[in-house]
C-alpha cells in the first residue's frame, strides 16, 4: 500500500487477486469493477470527502466504461490496503503513441510551451483511458483533457496566452492549471479571470472541496493541512 497522499486525477492500481465487486455500491456494476481489476488496469482518485480524525478509509476511485453507450462512470469506495501501485497521472509525451495521428505534432507543441513556461503537463481522462486499455475512447472531435502542474516560477501568464492562441483543431485543450498551494482551476476559467477588470474568483478545487476563491489565492494560500 502507498504511504504516499493521494491527489485527484492520482491513478491507482488495486491488488487484482481481491474480489473488486465488494467495493461498488451498484450491484450492476460489480462484475465490470472485478473484470477491470482483474486486468491490471488503474483507477482514478476522485475528491474525497472532507477527512475524519483517525480514519483513513475508504478512497473514492472510478473508471470509465468505453463499451457503455454514455461512456458510464463506474465509482468504488476501495480499501487503501488493497493498493498495490499509486503514480501521478501520465505525463503528456508519455501518451502520444496512443493519441490520435492528428495530435501528434500538436502534441509536441504543447509539451514545448508548457516546458518554456515551466509547467509540467500531464494528461487524464479519455486520452489516459485509451493508454491504459488500447480501446477507442478519442475520436478527432475529442478534447484532450491536461493537468498543467506550475510551481512558483511558472510564467503563468505566457503559459494561459499561449494555450488560448493554440491551434483549436490539433486538439482542442481542456484541463486544469494546478497550482503549487493545491487548488486547481479550470485554464479557460483562469484565463477569462485574469483578463477581467471586475473583482477576480475563479472555482478551485482541492482533493477534498470546492470553493470559489480570488485568483490571488490560486498561488498564494495553501489548502489547510
Amino acid at each position: 500500500m502507498s504511504t504516499a497522499p493521494f491527489h485527484r486525477h492520482d491513478l491507482v492500481w488495486l491488488d487484482p487477486g481481491i474480489d473488486a465487486g465488494r467495493f461498488v455500491a451498484a450491484a450492476e456494476h460489480v462484475d465490470c469493477a472485478r473484470n477491470w481489476v482483474k486486468q491490471g488496469r488503474p483507477l482514478v482518485v476522485a475528491r474525497q470527502p472532507e477527512p475524519v480524525a483517525g480514519q483513513t478509509d475508504p478512497l473514492i476511485l472510478g473508471f470509465t466504461l468505453y463499451s457503455a453507450p454514455a461512456r458510464k462512470r463506474i465509482t468504488l469506495r476501495a480499501s487503501r490496503a488493497a493498493i498495490i501501485r499509486h503514480s501521478r497521472p501520465l505525463l503528456l509525451l508519455d501518451t502520444i503513441d496512443h493519441a490520435p495521428r492528428s495530435w501528434r505534432t500538436g502534441i509536441y507543441s504543447l509539451h514545448a510551451l508548457c516546458a518554456k513556461a515551466g509547467a509540467v503537463p500531464r494528461v487524464y481522462g479519455s486520452l489516459s483511458s485509451q493508454a491504459f486499455t488500447g480501446a477507442k475512447f478519442l475520436d478527432e472531435a475529442s478534447d484532450l483533457d491536461l493537468l498543467l502542474e506550475c510551481n512558483e516560477t511558472t510564467q503563468l501568464h505566457a503559459l494561459l496566452a499561449a494555450l488560448e492562441a493554440f491551434p483549436v483543431q490539433t486538439p482542442r485543450i481542456d484541463g486544469e492549471i494546478l497550482a503549487p498551494t493545491g487548488w486547481a482551476v479550470a485554464w479557460r476559467e483562469l484565463a477569462g479571470a485574469i483578463r477581467a477588470e471586475t473583482p477576480r474568483q475563479v472555482l478551485a478545487k482541492s482533493d477534498c472541496e470546492t470553493r470559489l476563491i480570488s485568483v490571488d489565492q490560486l498561488f498564494t494560500h495553501p489548502l489547510s493541512t
